[in-house]
């Protein structure tokens, strides 16, 4: 059977007409879905990890996990597209590439918030307060500050119970609110910038039974060689195996022996 070519046109403009008008409204869904979503830009994963504690329904992270100094990312065109319906971009303060990406996709300034990145579990909890009086999602920080508290009073207590208050350690800066937090005694703090061959010598003379190096810029080994001692490097910036803070602080525990 033919059918009229008059009657073909007009259902082929019923057709065409029907698709636009759902493809609109599945367009108007998906902005509206994402307006009630509470959507948060993060530099790094440490940044990342304190958003999230802080209760945002969603964390979109800049700099890759795989990056073993993530401050050093430099943004790509794509990274403009993950701030469509952000509520915030959150930085530790120390990433240049933040600015220069905030600038180009003309992210308003009083949506860029600079928060501080030390895992210190008192500070941490004060930056994710902050970020959810923000966010008005103060319930569910409060919810995680319960489980952050938990998790790490295990942390704590196995450390008491192994003796780990004792252990000497030479630390790097960058790792220095974490060990202090756990107890150990600090005989001495270097930084990546005084590391010469006579300061290496100086720190082995003090006989650490550890060197706790910065994974992400490590310079304590020649110290630990020198001295014949334990050496470990910890991380900062959560990994894609440990996206979380309290799993953060689990991973860094288990290098250390704490368990």
């Amino acid at each position: 059977m033919k059918y009229p070519l008059k009657l073909f046109k007009i259902n082929f403009h019923f057709r065409l007409t029907l698709f636009l008008n759902i493809l609109c409204i599945v367009t108007l869904l998906n902005v509206a879905m994402a307006q009630d979503k509470i959507i948060v830009v993060a530099s790094t994963s440490w940044t990342a990890a304190i958003a999230k504690a802080a209760g945002a329904d969603e964390v979109r992270i800049l700099a890759p996990f795989d990056l073993k100094h993530p401050p050093e990312y430099d943004y790509r065109p794509s990274d403009i597209a993950k701030l469509r319906f952000a509520n915030l971009l959150v930085y530790g303060g120390y990433e240049p590439f933040i600015k220069k990406l905030a600038v180009t996709a003309g992210f308003p300034e009083d949506k860029i918030i600079i928060i501080q990145t030390s895992n210190d579990p008192e500070i941490l909890k004060k930056q994710a307060q902050m970020l959810s009086e923000k966010m008005g999602t103060q319930t569910r920080e409060a919810q995680w500050e319960k489980a952050f508290d938990k998790a790490l009073s295990g942390v704590r207590e196995h450390t008491r119970k192994n003796n780990f208050r004792h252990k000497k350690v030479l630390v790097q800066k960058y790792q220095l609110p974490f060990v202090k937090w756990l107890g150990f005694h600090v005989i001495g703090v270097f930084d990546a910038d005084e590391m010469s061959p006579n300061k290496v010598m100086e720190y082995a003379k003090m006989k650490p039974d550890m060197v706790i190096d910065n994974f992400h810029n490590p310079q304590g080994k020649p110290i630990a060689e020198i001295a014949q001692c334990d050496y470990v490097a910890l991380i900062n910036f959560p990994s894609a195996k440990a996206p979380t803070l309290i799993e953060l602080f689990n991973e860094n525990a288990s290098k250390l022996g704490i368990k």
